[in-house]
């Protein structure tokens, strides 16, 4: 759906677009809506296509067995990407799109196994690691929203776990 208002938004008025998605300078103008706004949209197929099999991915190894509390994990991961984006980049980057919080459920997910089974698991930091090394070699991809969708999930793994115990937090 983010793809399709990104195509449709961008052939209309590129303009309007820009009021979308994360253009630095105008979030540090006031236009603090976008950092919410752009994690739904994008007008790259690549980034449409990546996406959604990434989440394709993660519902195959994990189902949605955090439930609701999934939907906020997302939106605060691609939050906190979206805020390191503007720290960390200067003011005429434009970003747009749900990796950071696409990226924020995957680490989410596997920190919760560790965490619900006391081990380390090594698979799943190398799935991690694999999927950011190949998803940041294409050129464009915004690494440091990624970063942060990353450090989203895993605070908020560990905040569950901490606040809920071993309840599922559904």
């Amino acid at each position: 759906m983010g793809f399709l208002v990104g195509i449709i938004t961008y052939s209309v008025s590129p303009y309007l677009f820009s009021f979308l998605i994360q253009v630095n300078y105008l979030v540090l103008r006031g236009d603090y809506l976008s950092l919410i706004t752009s994690i739904f949209v994008t007008n790259s197929f690549t980034d449409f296509l990546f996406n959604f099999f990434s989440m394709g991915v993660i519902y195959y190894l994990f189902g949605s067995k955090a439930g609701k509390l999934e939907y906020v994990v997302f939106l605060v991961s691609g939050l906190m990407g979206n805020i390191l984006t503007l720290i960390f980049f200067p003011p005429y980057v434009a970003s747009a799109g749900a990796s950071g919080g696409i990226f924020g459920v995957l680490a989410y997910y596997i920190l919760d196994d560790m965490l619900e089974f006391n081990r380390f698991d090594w698979n799943g930091l190398a799935l991690l690691i694999i999927v950011f090394v190949l998803s940041d070699i294409i050129p464009g991809v915004n690494y440091v929203a990624h970063i942060g969708g990353i450090v989203g999930g895993v605070i908020l793994a560990v905040g569950r776990k901490k606040l809920l115990g071993d309840t599922q937090g559904k």
